[in-house]
């Protein structure tokens, strides 16, 4: 992770756990809990349903909409990930609602919750105000303005473990760059890789800004369409809890769900198509070379391998002509809303587990 995204992180904690209240609406929430742990026989239950609200409508309004996954995996290191947004609240509900717990043992796995947050806290803050001696959150980051910083995680079915894989994956790497930078008559070399790290490999890739739209819109659609898919299979799964004679139904929605997602590509090329404003019949040599892209990116995320973007800094209005900030305002809306869609198929996935 860049020394700025860690920087933005710490800015992002504190406005959206810190400022709203989280770590002291978790305290608040334990104490009134304990204090039924610790009543005597003959005092009154003290009532906590105020305390649980307050806390889990304040969860559920935190998304990471913002964030790459470099600082969601940051987060997920502190174990604060499961604790905040909809996932989070979710988790209270269970524990104080959903799972029949007696009070003592709900009060222990909210107070287990309380010290993790106010740990995350402690950690964040002193990072901040370390990094905060020698680093400004304002300073150019490390791509130029007209570029992005994209990340690919080489891992799964997809990890480079020798040289064969690694020329199996460059190669279809080549031919992603080279369809979506034709589409927009750039180039591959226009992917300037200035990065590398170990474990999973991750290849850090400076972008320009318009190439790292279309890739990011095209990693969207996708995700629709697997967010459609978990749906239907959600109403499948359904439908066999009503133990009704509905297997033909379910065996319909389910062949449905497939059907849709094997014809995703060419729903995604169709979009990508009238995005980049291309004339299929003046530039077919463009549009092959672009569906070429989009099998191979869907291949490699299906793989699972990953891409992901650090969203740009804001720019001033006097610094940036409009073609550029118009582009930049449409990737981080499309990183918006992966990063909703991702949250949603998890929040779906999480589901559909517990209910089989």
């Amino acid at each position: 992770m860049q020394i700025t995204e860690l920087l933005k992180l710490t800015e992002w904690f504190n406005l959206n756990i810190v400022k709203k209240g989280v770590p002291t609406k978790y305290t608040a929430l334990y104490n009134k809990m304990n204090q039924n742990v610790r009543r005597n026989t003959n005092q009154q239950v003290v009532p906590f349903e105020q305390e649980k609200e307050n806390l889990t409508k304040t969860l559920k309004d935190i998304n990471f909409q913002k964030l790459s996954l470099e600082q969601i995996n940051f987060l997920e290191q502190l174990d604060v990930i499961e604790l905040v947004g909809e996932i989070g609240a979710n988790k209270v509900e269970e524990i104080l609602v959903k799972n029949n717990l007696d009070i003592a043992t709900a009060t222990t796995k909210i107070k287990e919750s309380t010290d993790i947050v106010t740990n995350a806290e402690a950690t964040i803050t002193e990072l901040k105000t370390t990094l905060s001696k020698s680093f400004s959150i304002d300073k150019t980051d490390e791509v130029d303005d007209d570029k992005v910083l994209m990340r690919v995680y080489f891992q799964n079915a997809v990890a480079i473990e020798n040289l064969v894989d690694f020329k199996k994956l460059s190669t279809a790497w080549f031919d992603i760059g080279r369809g979506i930078a034709i589409a927009q008559d750039k180039s591959p070399e226009d992917f300037h890789i200035i990065g590398a790290k170990k474990g999973s490999i991750i290849i850090e890739m400076a972008v320009i800004v318009g190439l790292a739209t279309t890739v990011s819109k095209i990693l969207l659609e996708s995700l629709k369409v697997a967010d459609r898919f978990i749906n239907v299979l959600k109403q499948v799964e359904e439908l066999k809890r009503l133990k009704l004679d509905n297997n033909r139904i379910a065996l319909e929605l389910k062949k449905e769900a497939e059907r849709e997602r094997d014809e995703g590509t060419e729903t995604i090329l169709k979009s990508a198509i009238t995005d980049l404003k291309l004339n299929t019949e003046q530039q077919g040599d463009k549009v092959v070379a672009l569906e070429k892209s989009i099998k191979k990116l869907i291949a490699f995320t299906q793989g699972g391998g990953v891409v992901d973007f650090v969203q740009p800094k804001e720019q001033k209005e006097e610094d940036e002509n409009g073609e550029i900030r118009e582009e930049i305002q449409k990737l981080k809306n499309n990183i918006s809303e992966i990063r909703l869609l991702e949250n949603q198929i998890k929040l779906l996935e999480n589901k559909v587990n517990r209910e089989n």
